[in-house]
C-alpha cells in the first residue's frame, strides 16, 4: 500500500513541483518507507511507499520501458505473477506488481482493468497520447479523489488532505453530502464532503486530457445465478476462498490477522493458519457486553496463533474524536472506527500486513438487517403494507406475530409498523438511515437519496439487490474507508480475502437463498466450514465490531464536549445546521443521532 498523488497543467512548473511535494507529504503515513516524484512537460506524478513486495526493485513513479508512460500505484495486484506469465514479452525491470501494470496497460490500453486482480488506485500518464488514465479497484478498497486547481490544474491523491495541500483548491461544502453523512454516518463512495473535490467511484476508470474529464464505469456485479447446485456451490467456495487467503499472504514482509471470534474473522484466520507458520492474530478487547475476547482467545488457542489483545482501558475517546477528525478528512461516524484505528497502531508494532474478514456480511448477509427484511417480505410487507424503518429508540409497533429473533432484531433496528414502501431495495434505504427526511428538513437540510445501484434484472428490487447495494454503497463508503484510513494513518496494509475479484464475484452470482433466511445467516459459510471452528463459535449470532456509545455519551469530558460544539448557539456546525432544529433532535436523546451530529459538530470545529 502506498498514497498517490499528481499535477496535470499546462506547464509543469516550479511552483508546481513544490506543491507537489506538499501533496505527498501531507499522506507520507500511506508510505513511510520512501518518496518520488516524476515530471515531465504537462504532468507531475508523487508516491510515498510502503514496501510489501520486492521491497528493494519497486520504486516509484515507475517508468515503462520507452520513459513516455509512468505509472503511480496505490495497492496489490494479487497474482501478479499469472499477469507476469502472460506478458512473457514486456522487458520488465523489477519483479515488482507495479510493473505488471505497465505491462497490461501496453498491451491493452484502458482494457488492462479486465485483466487486472486485486486493490488498487493508480494514475498513468501517457506522454505519447498526453493523457492521464486513473482508475479504482470494483470494491472500492483503495480511495481516489481529484479536484480542478484555481489555475486549471487537474489534480488528485489518495486521501482528500493531499489535494488540499497542494494550496490549488479552496474546498467548499456540500450540503447534499453532509445529509447523506446524517442518514448514513458516512458520505458517499462517489462523493466527498466538499462540493468542488470528487471520489472517483469503485469500479471506475477516468480520463483527463485537454480539460477534458471523462468517467467510465468498467465493472458491475455479475447477474445472480438461480440454477446453481447448492452443493457444488459450497465445494467451489471453499477451494476459492482458500485459493484467495493463499494468493494473499503473499509478501516480503511478515503477515498477521484481525481476530475478532466472530465467523468471518475466525475462517481467515482459520485458512491462513493452515497455509503459513507462526501467524500472529490481534483483538480489540472492550469492556462488558461488547466484548468478544472471549471467543477470539477461543479461536487463536485452536488455530495456534501467537494471539495480541489491545484492551480498551485508558483510552480517552476525546482524544480520539479529535484525531479521527484529522485520520478521515471527512465526518465519519461509524464508532468502530476508533478501536480499528487502534488495533491497527497495534498491529503495526508487530507485522506490516493484517488479513481481515472485512467484505463477509455484505457477500454472505450477515447484517441483521437483512432477517427483517425478508420477513417482511415473507409477510407481505413490502410493497403493500406500512411499516417504518425509523432508528428511533422506542418508536415500535405490535410485534406480537413476528418470530423471537427477528423481533429482537426489529426491536434493535427500530422497526415497526406505519410507513409504506415500494420496494425492498427503499425498504433498506429507509431502514439505514440515521436521520429521515423529516429529520433533515428539521436540521435545514434537504435529503436525496443516492440512485448508483445495480439491480439484477428490471424486475422490481430483490433480496440479491438489497444484498448488491451493500456490496456497492454501504461497503467502500463505510467499511472499506473505515479500515483503510485506520490502517494507513499507521503505514500498515489491511487485505480482505473476502475481496478477492474471483472469490467475490462467484459470491455475487449467488442467490440469497443460499446466504440468508429468516432465521439463518451466513448459510454458505456455515456450510462450508463450521465443522473447522471451535463449537462456541459455530453457534455464535453476528455481534459486529461495535463501540459503546451509550457509556462513552456519558463520560463527562463528552458531555462537555458536547455542550461546547452542540448546545452552544455559536458554534460552527450551527453555520451549517439549524440552531433550534438541532436542540430539538437532542432532546429525543436518541444515541446514534448524538453520536452522528457530535462527530459533525467536531469535524467543524477547528482545532
Amino acid at each position: 500500500m502506498c498514497g498517490i498523488a499528481g499535477i496535470v497543467a499546462e506547464s509543469i512548473s516550479s511552483h508546481h513541483r513544490v506543491m507537489l511535494r506538499h501533496m505527498t507529504d501531507a499522506i507520507a503515513h500511506r508510505g513511510p518507507d520512501g518518496e518520488g516524484h516524476k515530471y515531465f512537460k504537462r504532468c507531475a506524478l508523487g508516491h510515498r511507499r510502503l514496501a510489501i513486495v520486492d521491497l528493494s526493485g519497486g520504486e516509484q513513479p515507475m517508468l515503462a520501458s520507452d520513459n513516455q508512460v509512468a505509472v503511480t500505484f496505490n495497492g496489490e495486484i494479487y497474482g501478479y505473477q499469472d499477469c507476469r506469465r502472460e506478458l512473457h514479452d514486456y522487458p520488465y525491470k523489477t519483479q515488482s506488481d507495479t510493473e505488471v501494470i505497465l505491462a497490461l496497460y501496453d498491451r491493452y490500453d484502458t482494457d488492462a482493468l479486465k485483466h487486472l486482480p486485486g486493490m488498487f488506485a493508480f494514475a498513468i500518464w501517457d506522454d505519447r497520447k498526453q493523457l492521464l488514465f486513473c482508475a479504482r479497484d470494483r470494491f472500492g478498497e483503495k480511495p481516489l479523489y481529484y479536484a480542478m486547481g484555481k489555475g486549471g490544474e487537474f489534480l488528485f491523491a489518495s486521501e482528500i488532505k493531499g489535494i488540499l495541500a497542494s494550496g490549488l483548491v479552496e474546498p467548499t461544502l456540500d450540503n447534499k453530502a453532509i445529509a447523506r453523512f446524517l442518514q448514513r454516518q458516512c458520505v458517499s463512495a462517489g462523493q466527498s464532503i466538499y462540493a468542488n473535490i470528487k471520489a472517483l467511484p469503485p469500479g471506475h476508470y477516468l480520463r483527463y486530457r485537454e480539460g477534458l474529464v471523462e468517467v467510465v464505469r468498467y465493472w458491475s456485479p455479475p447477474e445472480v445465478d438461480t440454477d446453481i447446485d447448492g452443493e457444488e456451490a459450497v465445494e467451489q467456495f471453499r477451494a476459492l476462498l482458500l485459493k484467495a487467503v493463499r494468493r494473499e499472504l503473499v509478501a516480503d514482509v511478515p503477515v498477521g490477522a484481525f481476530l475478532s471470534g466472530g465467523l468471518d474473522s475466525s475462517t481467515i484466520c482459520l485458512l491462513a493458519s493452515l497455509l503459513t507458520s507462526d501467524l500472529r492474530s490481534f483483538s480489540f478487547d472492550f469492556e462488558g457486553d461488547h466484548s468478544e475476547i472471549t471467543y477470539a482467545r477461543t479461536a487463536a488457542k485452536a488455530y495456534g496463533t501467537q494471539h495480541v489483545e489491545l484492551a480498551a482501558q485508558g483510552i480517552s475517546i476525546i482524544d480520539q474524536l479529535w484525531r479521527m477528525q484529522r485520520v478521515y478528512d471527512e465526518p465519519f461516524a461509524d464508532s468502530s472506527n476508533i478501536p480499528t484505528y487502534l488495533l491497527c497502531g497495534e498491529a503495526r508494532q508487530h507485522v506490516k500486513v493484517i488479513l481481515t474478514g472485512d467484505g463477509g456480511d455484505e457477500l454472505f448477509g450477515g447484517y441483521g438487517w437483512y432477517k427483517p427484511l425478508l420477513w417482511m417480505q415473507k409477510e407481505g410487507r413490502i410493497g403493500l403494507l406500512r411499516w417504518v424503518a425509523a432508528r428511533v429508540v422506542n418508536r415500535l409497533g405490535h410485534l406480537a406475530r413476528v418470530p423471537g429473533a427477528v423481533a429482537r432484531e426489529l426491536r434493535i433496528m427500530g422497526l415497526g409498523y406505519g410507513r409504506q414502501y415500494s420496494s425492498l431495495l427503499d425498504a433498506h434505504r429507509g431502514q439505514m438511515a440515521i436521520f429521515e427526511q423529516h429529520d433533515l428538513a428539521q436540521l435545514g437540510l434537504s435529503e436525496e437519496h443516492s440512485t448508483c445501484i445495480s439491480q439484477t434484472t428490471n424486475a422490481p428490487a430483490t433480496m440479491d439487490d438489497v444484498l448488491r447495494s451493500d456490496v456497492e454503497d454501504y461497503m467502500p463508503a463505510d467499511i472499506l474507508t473505515k479500515i483503510d484510513r485506520a490502517s494507513m494513518a499507521h503505514g500498515l496494509e489491511l487485505r480482505a480475502p473476502f475481496l478477492d475479484v474471483e472469490f467475490a464475484s462467484f459470491c455475487l452470482s449467488l442467490p440469497y437463498c443460499l446466504k440468508v433466511s429468516t432465521s439463518e445467516d451466513k448459510i454458505i459459510l456455515r456450510q462450508a466450514f463450521s465443522a473447522q471452528w471451535p463449537v462456541s463459535i459455530r453457534s455464535r449470532n453476528k455481534q459486529g465490531f461495535g463501540a459503546p456509545i451509550a457509556r462513552w455519551l456519558q463520560n463527562p469530558s463528552i458531555r462537555e464536549l458536547e455542550r461546547s460544539v452542540l448546545r452552544d448557539p455559536s458554534a460552527p456546525i450551527f453555520k451549517v445546521l439549524s440552531y433550534h432544529g438541532t436542540q430539538q433532535i437532542l432532546l429525543r436523546n436518541n444515541l446514534m443521532q448524538r453520536w452522528t451530529l457530535l462527530v459533525l459538530a467536531v469535524w467543524l470545529t477547528p482545532r
